[in-house]
């Protein structure tokens, strides 16, 4: 299929309207006012084709998506291109587990359980796809469902309540984060259930980077707790169709590949460099030439009071900015404290569903967004907030396509290899630790201090708001790359952040030198 009818049924699908053959005739069903006169335009102008692309898969009104056909090369996603694609050509790292805890307490049908972890592999094609290196090129290999066989990698352990839990609990971490994913013939999800007792358990998930990002997280645990509702009451399951499957974003994907979709963004990076190469501003923090030579993580936490953090709130609302804005700001300060730089450059992550479609696909369609902040100017916090606030709208605009894409059409002659950050902020927002999941007539409770064992920023501070009996207060879960930065100098950065952030609160109009 041409990249105009790609780019043209991306363009229907958002808009929600569906085509299908009527014996001769191409039909549609729109919602109101989505067929513009500039889509039928282009709907007319290759109609032919369209019709005979219906026509080869054979698709009736009752179709949500134009389906690839039977033989048909399926593209991997941007995240699939990367991460599947290191670890393909490294089978052996485990840079990129990420592992989560839960601890259950209540009686647990660890049958049910389980057919509930098959039920949401048989609604998501993503939890069946492999990858597949085809002389060069990469492509997703989607295995049907086989419902006579237990699919889903789950592993449960009884465990000894004379052995000390703590100990068994880290030693099966350890088997999660040190097992690398083997994605040409596995699934990038893992589950292990260790069973202390027969009301006390731990549900450990471990996912790849191929399927991680906030909104996958968020989807996959939505559905797990509906599907085990839904076995346990004897009810029929509430979630309603999907929308999409993932193999879908990834034609959504390609059609912002489209030279006429390339072209903003291709202006909006010329002008990025134009500023020069930005500083290794990690280098400076830790007092090193060199990239670092390790990838194991070690992690320090902070906690900011309900009081302060409702004051952070607060001074956002009255600036006109995001709570994450203002908690960005500050960690760029911290970079431009530690570091001596006054042109910082970081990333951040940005889940980019940013259609309902999208909610609840299951697979990541993560993209980090390089932001850089010019501190020559000795702003006071407000301004500095609002240009932050600016700062991330315009680069939130380029957020679909990731720069590791874009650079071989900047760079066509000398293939980049420098990264543009090797420190990235995540904010995650509210995230309490008795709701992230529900499981019929038990309390579950997100385990905060679990983490992956390996990291490949030289910085990643991830921040997120915890509910509590006096009100929301941040927590943070500041990992490094141990033998590269001290952990004293990690320490030393967290109490800068406290300090700045207690500082933007009680004078906002105060310059940046004086803070």
């Amino acid at each position: 299929m041409n990249a105009e009818i790609e780019t043209l049924l991306v363009d229907l699908d958002r808009a929600d309207i569906k085509l299908w053959l009527d014996g001769e005739k191409l039909r549609f069903n729109a919602p109101e006012n989505a067929l513009t006169s500039e889509l039928r335009e282009r709907l007319q102008a290759v109609k032919p084709e369209l019709m005979t692309r219906l026509q080869q898969a054979n698709v009736d009104s009752s179709e949500k998506n134009l389906p690839f056909l039977q033989g048909d090369t399926i593209p991997p996603s941007f995240a699939q291109q990367h991460f599947g694609g290191l670890q393909l050509r490294n089978p052996l790292v485990c840079y990129y587990n990420v592992p989560f805890g839960f601890q259950l307490e209540g009686k647990l049908n660890v049958e049910l359980l389980t057919q509930s972890f098959n039920r949401i592999i048989e609604r998501h094609d993503f939890l069946r796809t492999t990858l597949e290196n085809n002389n060069g090129d990469l492509q997703q290999i989607i295995t049907p469902y086989q419902p006579q066989q237990t699919v889903v990698n789950m592993t449960v352990i009884h465990v000894d309540n004379l052995i000390d839990r703590a100990t068994v609990l880290q030693k099966h971490l350890d088997i999660e984060c040190l097992t690398p994913f083997n994605l040409a013939v596995e699934s990038s999800l893992r589950v292990r259930l260790l069973q202390f007792s027969q009301n006390n358990a731990v549900l450990l998930l471990c996912v790849h980077n191929v399927l991680f990002d906030m909104g996958a997280l968020r989807a996959l645990l939505h559905e797990l707790q509906e599907q085990y509702h839904a076995l346990v009451t004897q009810q029929s399951c509430s979630l309603p169709a999907l929308p999409m499957q993932y193999v879908n974003c990834v034609r959504w994907q390609r059609a912002l590949l489209s030279e006429s979709a390339l072209q903003p963004r291709l202006v909006y990076w010329r002008k990025w460099f134009k500023r020069g190469e930005p500083p290794q501003v990690t280098f400076a923090i830790a007092g090193k030439n060199e990239p670092a030579t390790t990838f194991d993580a070690g992690t320090c936490w902070c906690e900011i009071s309900p009081e302060l953090t409702q004051a952070l709130k607060d001074l956002s609302q009255q600036t006109g900015v995001t709570f994450f804005n203002t908690i960005l700001a500050a960690y760029a300060l911290v970079l431009k404290r530690h570091s001596g730089y006054d042109d910082i450059v970081l990333g951040t992550t940005f889940a980019n569903r940013n259609h309902w479609k999208l909610e609840s696909v299951i697979g990541s369609l993560l993209n980090i967004l390089a932001l850089r902040f010019d501190f020559t100017d000795n702003l006071d916090v407000i301004s500095l907030l609002k240009r932050t606030r600016e700062t991330v709208l315009i680069a939130t605009e380029q957020q679909a396509v990731p720069f590791l894409t874009i650079a071989p059409f900047l760079f066509p002659d000398q293939p980049r290899t420098t990264p543009l950050f090797r420190t990235v902020f995540s904010f995650l927002g509210e995230l309490s630790k008795h709701d992230v999941l529900l499981l019929e007539n038990m309390q579950v409770t997100f385990m905060e201090d679990i983490h992956g064992a390996f990291m490949f920023p030289d910085l990643y501070p991830t921040i997120w708001e915890r509910t509590t009996d006096e009100g929301g207060m941040l927590i943070g879960c500041w990992q490094y790359k141990r033998g590269f930065i001290a952990e004293e100098t990690v320490k030393s950065m967290i109490i800068s952040f406290q300090q700045i952030l207690t500082a933007m609160v009680t004078n906002p109009t105060q310059t940046l030198d004086n803070l």
